[in-house]
């Protein structure tokens, strides 16, 4: 099921995926339109497939899916694919800024920032990012909402959308 709407401050485009399969799959679509830059803010509550999410974007970048592993110890995962790729789970802090572990030299660098529980980063709604947001649809269902208020960012949208849809 798919459904696109038109904001007036962000474009927005929200998918159903039924299963943690077709989750990775909406990643590595994503991962084909991406060249370096980009700052992808995910969110959901805790289990709803925002590493499964990352493990497709990674494999869509010629990564191994099974070397992504949830961050949360770590925070920062370094991968090395087609663009790098920079995993940071803020899940262990309360909130976090911008000059905190270092998080200004990822989040705009050539590579792709892929930042889990991304409401937790001081500032975020400031950000040009492209929004990933996770809910639960049911028992495997997930409604996958992407949302971008910046040019570049919802260009990405609009190719997902005209091509996947």
């Amino acid at each position: 099921m798919v459904d696109a709407a038109t904001e007036s401050a962000s474009f927005t485009f929200v998918i159903e995926s039924r299963s943690p399969h077709e989750t990775k799959s909406w990643g590595r679509r994503l991962a084909s339109l991406l060249e370096g830059g980009e700052l992808l803010g995910l969110i959901g509550d805790l289990g709803s497939g925002k590493t499964c999410f990352i493990k497709g974007l990674a494999s869509g970048l010629n990564l191994r899916e099974e070397d992504i592993l949830s961050p949360t110890f770590t925070m920062i995962q370094e991968h090395r694919g087609r663009l790098p790729l920079f995993h940071i789970d803020l899940y262990r802090l309360e909130e976090a800024g911008l000059d905190d572990l270092g998080l200004r030299e990822y989040l705009f660098s050539d590579g792709i920032a892929a930042v889990e529980w991304f409401e937790r980063l001081r500032g975020s709604s400031g950000l040009e990012s492209l929004s990933v947001r996770i809910s639960y649809a049911g028992a495997n269902a997930r409604r996958i909402e992407f949302s971008a208020a910046d040019v570049r960012h919802a260009s990405i949208i609009t190719k997902l959308k005209t091509r996947f849809s």
